[in-house]
Parts: structure tokens; sequence; C-alpha cells
């Protein structure tokens, strides 16, 4: 009788040992899923930052040419004729923006002024376009330099990435990624993936593109 009771407490002791093993693997399995999936979300999270990060840069490159083409249309013959210069006309917009939207910022405020007075002057304006155009022409070549180091100070992946100036809406798209790759914690039956997570970001409307005839245009890194 004792011997019987003996084997039975050594099976229990058994059993008890393979449901704890059992348990614990099934657990280091579910764990090291999670993990992965939450690591494709902060990949995804980077990348939609980073692409977002560098899209804003690529405007304010965009803007500073349009001032600076406007500036150097404001000095040349053309500019001299007419007594009521451009940034002139730039600057009264922006004071009647801020008082009219007190919650903008002021790069919104700019912004906006610059797209205003553009859209109502480079179509009759060939001269004023003249400018403009060679300023976009400045920004296009600028931009790669620019956004591949945000890109890249960022954690994303800067080889590859795609810059397209402009949409069909007129806004910058920066489409970038972050290399991916899965940890198998020592699970051997378990693959190890490398892959680039892929987000896109679009920055904001710039409004004045539309009478540039600059669409379109795809820069990769």
């Amino acid at each position: 009788m004792g011997q019987v009771k003996k084997l039975l407490g050594n099976q229990r002791g058994n059993m008890t040992v393979f449901v704890l093993t059992i348990f614990f693997f099934l657990s280091l399995v579910m764990f090291t899923l999670l993990f992965n999936m939450s690591n494709i979300f902060v990949d995804k999270e980077v990348a939609a930052n980073s692409a977002q990060q560098a899209s804003m840069a690529a405007v304010q490159i965009i803007y500073e040419e349009a001032e600076e083409a406007i500036r150097e249309y404001d000095r040349s013959i053309a500019g001299m004729l007419n007594p009521d210069f451009i940034m002139g006309e730039v600057d009264r917009e922006k004071m009647r923006l801020r008082s009219a939207h007190p919650d903008w910022s002021e790069s919104e405020v700019r912004y906006h002024a610059i797209d205003n007075v553009l859209l109502s002057h480079v179509p009759a304006n060939g001269s004023l376009y003249g400018f403009l155009y060679q300023g976009l022409a400045s920004a296009q070549d600028e931009i790669p330099e620019v956004v591949g180091e945000i890109l890249q100070a960022n954690g994303a992946t800067r080889s590859g990435s795609v810059v397209t100036m402009f949409d069909s809406d007129m806004r910058i798209e920066v489409e970038t990624s972050v290399r991916y790759q899965s940890e198998t914690v020592g699970l051997a039956f378990l693959n190890t993936d490398t892959e680039q997570v892929k987000q896109t970001a679009k920055s904001r409307r710039i409004a004045f593109a539309e009478v540039m005839g600059w669409g379109g245009k795809r820069i990769t890194l």
C-alpha cells in the first residue's frame, strides 16, 4: 500500500511539473508574439512621425524659397516698375490674417498670406511666375538632403524613401519606412522575419502651387 501511495505521489508530482512546463512554454510563446506585435506598432509610429516631420520641413523650405523669389522679383526691373511691391502685399495680408485668426500660429499666418497673394498675382504676371519657378527648382534641390537627415535622425530608413512634390491636392508627400526584425527569444520554431514597415505623411496644402504647374515630381532618396 505504501509503495502504491508513493507511486501515485510521484505521478502527481511529475504531472505538476509537466503542466507548469507547458504553462511556462505557452506563456513564453504568447509573450514573444505580443512583444513582436508591439514592436511593429512602435516602428509604424516611428516611421509616421519621421515622415510627418520631414514633410513639415519640406514645406518650410518651399515657403522660404517662395519668399526669396518674391524679394528677387521686387528687386528686379519688372518689380521696380510696379510701385506696389509683392512683399508689401504679403506683409499686409499677414496683418489681416493675424487679426482675423488670432489662434493661428505665426507659420500658418505666413503660409496663408503667401498663398493668397501669389494666387492673385501669378496668373497675370509671367515675370513673377519665372522667379517662383526658379524658387521651386531650388527647393526641389534642397529638400532631399534636409528630408534625408530628418528621417535618418529619427530612426527611419533614408535610402529608398520618396518625396512627392506635389500630390493631386498640392501637398508634400513623404513615404518612408523603418526596418523591423522579429524576436524569437530562443524559440527555434519561430521564424525571424525582417521587413520594412512603411508609412506615408502629407503636409499642409500649398495652395500657390496650383498656378505653378508643378506637380507629381517624385524624388527618391
